[in-house]
């Protein structure tokens, strides 16, 4: 409900505009969405560029081994290599883990980089660093927590450089915000000094059911379409009455947030987006059904939406147990990849590399499969793998990138990039490249200073 306080309209500037629209959800309707924006667009003659209509960036967070699935060393000592063995994919010369049958069939979508570097070994500084395409600007060895003064992620450079469109959010979150309990929240997984405005719409995932929803701004059964669209025009008319009386710059997020909401509860495409009920059983069986295989087909239709770039973590659905959670196996390694972590990965990356094809999508959509870093080379007194920075392996489909591929590699025991080292900045600026972000993109933070939306360079050869 629109609450109005204080004085008479003649002494309205007495009354301060947050005090004369209650934020409980815009009252009646029940929003509370804080989201993103809009920036002019540009553009550049150069391969590549805006290539992708889309983007989906899964991070399967804790850091995956690159020794145990996409980097094996089979000639590497025992200590190293550890018990698995290496399997021919559907192109002559590329192996991958044992692990992952399903995506060695279609390795010929798909190129792996296996010399992917940084330097932060600690999880929230390293997700910031992967997410963001700028390094953590401190070396740290304990959790840090998310500030205002944060480089922004690149879906939320994406929504500073073009916005919300047809009541479309620009950049979507699921199916949490990392963040294990009894630690601050993570940097690197908002707009950071962007502002509010730029920050994902966070899609929750529940893990028992594996289905998801959109937070809390559906209309109530007694608003309609018209009645929304006249709350709208109030709104419109009560801002311009107090940008007269106060002009205060940081109630822009506030506006823009209603805006939003808006636009996004009169657009049906996001709410149906998250529906999988609306997916036939073969095609939620194809996924797995599971968090990260639901997730996956959540995220592939609300790249159908129109999303421009969707982010997904990898999230335990039940308690991992002893050895560590999601992807960081610090203990019994070999009994978590097998049994719970890669085999559901395989299935789920496979169903959608075939699922965007058979769409028709994958030709300008980029999917990008990473992780905040690597493994160490030597296992562990634990039976584990330790945090390692230093070389990871991702993978890159669609969008012009060349599959049945390999660019880079890492040396004898996979321990540091041995070719074409690829810096974190390098690989974040050709994401935004091929999304058609120009490189001399300039943000401002908090005071004003002009700041590059990355500092990384193109890698062509993942073109060639």
């Amino acid at each position: 409900m629109l609450t109005i306080r204080g004085p008479a309209w003649p002494h309205v500037a007495d009354c301060p505009r947050r005090e004369f629209l209650t934020l409980g959800g815009l009252g009646a309707l029940g929003l509370s969405l804080p989201s993103l924006l809009q920036a002019a667009p540009a553009s550049e003659a150069s391969a590549g560029f805006g290539r992708a209509k889309r983007c989906l960036l899964v991070f399967l967070w804790g850091g995956p081994s690159q020794l145990d699935m996409w980097d094996m060393k089979p000639s590497a000592p025992k200590e190293i290599r550890g018990p698995l063995s290496p399997i021919a994919t559907n192109v002559s010369g590329i192996q991958v883990s044992e692990l992952l049958p399903q995506t060695a069939r279609l390795a010929d979508r798909y190129k792996i980089i296996r010399s992917v570097m940084h330097h932060h070994n600690e999880h929230s500084a390293a997700v910031s660093t992967m997410a963001t395409g700028t390094p953590y600007p401190k070396k740290t060895s304990e959790p840090v927590a998310a500030s205002a003064e944060d480089h922004p992620h690149l879906g939320s450079i994406r929504a500073f450089w073009r916005g919300w469109q047809d009541g479309v959010p620009p950049f979507v979150q699921l199916p949490k915000v990392l963040g294990p309990p009894g630690y601050p929240r993570w940097p690197g997984q908002n707009a950071g000094f962007l502002g509010r405005r730029f920050d994902p719409l966070l899609v929750d995932g529940h893990k028992e059911t594996a289905r998801f929803r959109l937070p809390e701004i559906d209309l109530p059964a007694d608003v309609s379409t018209r009645r929304l669209d006249d709350r709208r025009l109030l709104l419109e008319q009560l801002d311009r009455v107090f940008r007269i009386a106060e002009a205060d710059p940081r109630l822009d997020d506030v506006d823009i947030s209603y805006r939003q909401a808006f636009d996004l509860i009169s657009s049906p495409r996001i709410s149906r987006a998250v529906d999988l009920d609306r997916e036939s059983d073969a095609t939620r069986n194809l996924y797995g059904r599971h968090l990260f295989g639901q997730g996956l087909l959540t995220s592939r239709r609300l790249l159908e939406a129109g999303v421009p770039l969707v982010t997904q973590y990898w999230i335990d659905p039940k308690p991992a147990g002893a050895g560590g959670g999601e992807y960081d196996s610090h203990g019994r390694i070999y009994h978590h990849y097998p049994k719970r972590l890669v085999p559901p990965t395989d299935k789920a990356l496979a169903a959608l590399f075939v699922d965007l094809r058979q769409r028709g999508l994958l030709d300008d959509t980029l999917v990008v499969v990473m992780g905040e870093f690597g493994r160490t080379p030597k296992i562990n007194k634990n039976a584990g793998r330790d945090h390692w920075a230093q070389c990871q392996s991702i993978l890159l489909a669609g969008a012009g990138i060349t599959g049945g591929s390999v660019l880079g590699s890492s040396d004898k025991i996979a321990a540091y990039p041995a070719s074409h080292h690829i810096r974190s900045t390098d690989l974040a600026q050709t994401i935004l490249h091929l999304l058609g972000v120009p490189a001399n993109l300039q943000l401002h933070d908090s005071q004003d200073r002009s700041i590059p939306a990355c500092r990384g360079a193109v890698i062509p050869e993942l073109f060639a």
